[in-house]
């Protein structure tokens, strides 16, 4: 592969993202919302922790914005994760949720880690069965539960990113990733990228994700890929929890960890043959806003995503645990 030839493609992709990200942009700002993808979450500035009155009771009330609330152990602590996901350079291959709110928390003691997300509701229009089946996509499709994660929770980070566009690794002819969208099996010019993961919680569950992306020039225009790792995708559940609809999606990584896991990440423990287990929820107050003529249909949809790790990865009961205690402003009470 002649540079020169690497080097337009690496123009052509910078160029489209760039400009395609500062229309996004413009676009959000003009709709009156002041926090576009890459900009500093500002949504939960407020004081975000609240501690119990009574001493007795552990639980530290935290909130997103002044509409959501959730109650969680003392070992639960909130971290800032600095703009709000995805990085401006790949936006435009996410799925179609702009975030408008974000509060993290990581559970050092237990190894796992907590976003909770307010965003637009791209749903309208459509019904639970069409959610089920659009999550249970491949990486890439553009609307899958393992693009959500990739995207919105464990996202590469910007100086992976910028190493892409700015180095030249080396390119090759392949055809695009299996995606279940009709995509041509055609190589096409493309370039990946394997990021190496910061030796801390977060980057452990981003390695668990993915290893990298791969930026692809295809005859529609550039493309972006997850490198995704084994998972084995559970079935959709539906939960109405104090006055909330909740459609939740599991992704649990198929392979056992091994032995360095711990040391490799600065994680206590062994964890040598657990397995990582994934959930993402999206509520909204019942009835789901699936159409635009509902009393509710402007609302924000709530995103509620979990990390984790066990024996035999199965760690639904944690997360469940958690969604009842997420506290709405206008539904009905929940679990106290």
């Amino acid at each position: 592969m002649k540079r020169s030839l690497w080097f337009e493609m690496v123009l052509v992709l910078a160029g489209v993202m760039v400009a395609a990200g500062a229309v996004a942009a413009q676009g959000q700002v003009a709709s009156g919302d002041e926090n576009p993808a890459g900009a500093p979450s500002t949504q939960s500035q407020a004081p975000a922790q609240t501690p119990p009155k009574n001493p007795a009771d552990a639980r530290i009330v935290h909130h997103l914005a002044a509409d959501v609330s959730v109650a969680l152990g003392p070992n639960w602590q909130e971290y800032d994760i600095g703009s709000v996901p995805p990085p401006m350079a790949i936006a435009n291959f996410a799925p179609p949720f702009h975030l408008t709110g974000i509060l993290a928390l990581q559970n050092a003691k237990q190894v796992a880690m907590l976003q909770f997300a307010t965003s637009s509701n791209p749903l309208i229009g459509h019904d639970s069965s069409w959610l089920d089946s659009q999550l249970h996509m491949p990486s890439g499709s553009g609307m899958s539960l393992l693009d959500l994660i990739f995207y919105y929770f464990f996202p590469p980070s910007s100086a992976c990113i910028e190493q892409v566009l700015t180095q030249d690794p080396k390119a090759t002819f392949a055809p695009l990733p299996t995606t279940g969208s009709g995509d041509s099996s055609d190589p096409v010019l493309q370039v990946s990228l394997a990021c190496k993961p910061p030796a801390t919680m977060a980057g452990f569950f981003a390695s668990q994700v993915s290893g990298g992306i791969t930026f692809a020039q295809t005859n529609d225009g550039p493309r972006a890929f997850a490198r995704i790792g084994d998972f084995y995708l559970a079935p959709m559940d539906r939960e109405t929890i104090g006055g909330m609809i909740w459609y939740i999606f599991e992704a649990q990584r198929t392979d056992p960890l091994g032995p360095s896991a711990s040391t490799n990440f600065n994680l206590p423990g062994n964890m040598q043959g657990a397995q990582s287990d994934y959930f993402w929820a999206i509520g909204a107050i019942s009835p789901f806003p699936f159409v635009s003529d509902s009393p509710r249909a402007n609302q924000p949809l709530i995103h509620v995503a979990y990390a984790g790790i066990g024996a035999n990865g199965n760690k639904k009961a944690e997360f469940m645990s958690i969604l009842q205690r997420v506290q709405v402003k206008g539904a009905s009470a929940g679990v106290q």
